[in-house]
């Protein structure tokens, strides 16, 4: 018959004949005090009995729950899984459990996702993009609960460790090789002017078009949010605006991903009739056909840095370089043209 009853620390003691403190060590996988033949049989009478520790009564004990929270702005977002993957990779070898929650890039919803996990005695919270909070964020820093941000520049003050891709570098990058290419009416489609990234974003392509001599046509500025379906939307209007575009960068390969659907299925040939450039380099990015050009940021690389960072706020220990800015790089491949 299975044995569900659960058993507790003493008991597991009792049964091998050693102290609560060994059993301890040896579930904490703390080799001081302990024989390795003590070890062995302890670890043995808990996997016969199908001990489990006390999550709750070790949070009492060490006044900390061994969980972190992640909100992310959209889960569905072909983006986020990458990072909520570094988040969780680099936890489990620490220990730590993720809670994840949506923001859905709305402040409200974001502030309540932030007592939420209060509620659930987090030990610190990663805050990924999203739209500007401070207020809000300025009076949660009194739950002293430590946060980390994630390409979310605008808050950093507010936070205790950051890292963010150069989004104003990004852009440039994207504008200025299709400037180089001998374009001057370049729209700029953008999921979310109101985001850090978008607003960035936006001075990247404003600063690239001024070096340039070139004029910014507000016409030429669409935002929506950060899907495919916009996408679509989006190379919809400038088709049936009539505007002269010779070549489109965007703020997500998602929506990029959209136009290039759409002005294909409307006729036009990518790239030889129009060029387009996407962002973040996902992985649907390269399988994607034709394989899409993009701005690309170690967006897992990064997620595991602040993963790492924040556990050593949690944990006291000493943190180097708290706010990091990573330069993304722009990855050609057949959505523009080879020069």
């Amino acid at each position: 018959m299975e044995n569900n009853r659960k058993y507790s620390i003493a008991e597991i003691a009792e049964i091998c004949n050693v102290s609560k403190a060994t059993v301890s060590r040896v579930i904490n996988d703390n080799p001081r005090g302990v024989g390795e033949e003590t070890r062995r049989r302890v670890l043995e009478t808990i996997r016969e009995l199908n001990y489990r520790p006390n999550a709750l009564a070790r949070s009492v004990a060490t006044a900390r729950s061994g969980m972190v929270g992640l909100i992310v702005p959209d889960v569905s977002n072909f983006f986020y899984p990458k990072v909520i993957r570094g988040v969780m990779d680099y936890m489990d070898t620490k220990g730590y459990s993720v809670i994840v929650g949506n923001s859905d890039y709305n402040p409200e919803q974001e502030a309540k996702q932030l007592l939420n996990l209060i509620d659930k005695r987090v030990d610190g919270i990663i805050l990924c993009s999203g739209a500007s909070n401070k207020k809000f964020l300025t009076e949660f820093r009194k739950y002293h609960v430590p946060i980390g941000l994630m390409g979310r520049s605008f808050d950093m003050a507010l936070s205790d460790v950051s890292i963010s891709g150069d989004n104003v570098k990004g852009a440039f990058k994207s504008a200025d090789y299709l400037i180089r290419a001998g374009y001057r009416r370049i729209a700029f489609v953008e999921g979310n002017f109101a985001t850090s990234g978008g607003t960035q974003r936006l001075e990247g392509y404003r600063q690239a078009m001024a070096a340039a001599g070139i004029q910014v046509d507000p016409k030429l500025l669409m935002e929506g949010d950060y899907t495919i379906a916009y996408g679509r939307e989006a190379a919809k209007e400038i088709l049936r605006k009539k505007e002269r575009v010779e070549a489109i960068m965007t703020g997500s390969d998602l929506v990029a991903i959209g136009v290039v659907a759409q002005l294909q299925a409307s006729g036009l040939r990518i790239p030889e009739d129009i060029e387009v450039i996407g962002y973040d380099n996902i992985e649907l990015a390269s399988v994607f056909q034709p394989p899409l050009s993009t701005i690309s940021k170690p967006h897992y690389d990064m997620a595991q840095h602040i993963a790492k960072q924040l556990i050593c706020v949690i944990e006291g220990a000493r943190v180097q370089l708290p706010h990091m800015t990573v330069e993304p790089e722009l990855v050609l491949r057949e959505t523009t043209r080879k020069r």
